[in-house]
């Protein structure tokens, strides 16, 4: 596969994707960054929610995701190590509100940043006290 440079995060420093896939994946995510949070939203014009959003991206990007929750594209996934992941796999948390398994995703982009519909859909470090706390596996779809 060949190695894309990509900005990453607007700043100056850029990080390697791994793939040509990954890098579509992230520009394709970016391409919703600070659009508000929707509860059941899963289209740009509807607005997101974690699930809808992370499912949109993959549709766009050539995954058959179809629409479904944060479990749902659990259940597509291989699980994988943290040590293992790589940008463009998917990033689940538990606790985040009243459900059980995951109730939040995320698309992993290395140096343990994500990019998610929070409110609004923006870059978070998975390395903060809220994610860590509420971590629950890393997914490759």
């Amino acid at each position: 596969a060949k190695s894309v440079l990509i900005n990453f995060c607007g700043d100056e420093n850029l990080s390697l994707f791994e793939t040509d896939e990954a890098a579509e994946l992230i520009r394709e995510a970016e391409r919703y960054l600070g659009k508000p949070y929707v509860w059941g939203g899963s289209t740009p014009q509807t607005g997101f929610d974690c699930s809808g959003y992370v499912c949109w991206v993959l549709n766009k990007t050539g995954t058959n995701a179809g629409r479904t929750t944060a479990n749902g594209l659990l259940r597509k996934c291989d699980v994988i190590r943290p040590s293992e992941a790589s940008p463009g796999d998917l990033i689940f948390f538990q606790g985040t509100y009243n459900v059980s398994g995951a109730s939040h995703v995320g698309i992993y982009v290395g140096n343990n940043m994500m990019i998610h519909c929070g409110n609004p859909i923006s870059y978070a470090s998975i390395s903060s006290a809220y994610w860590q706390e509420h971590f629950y596996c890393f997914g490759r779809i």
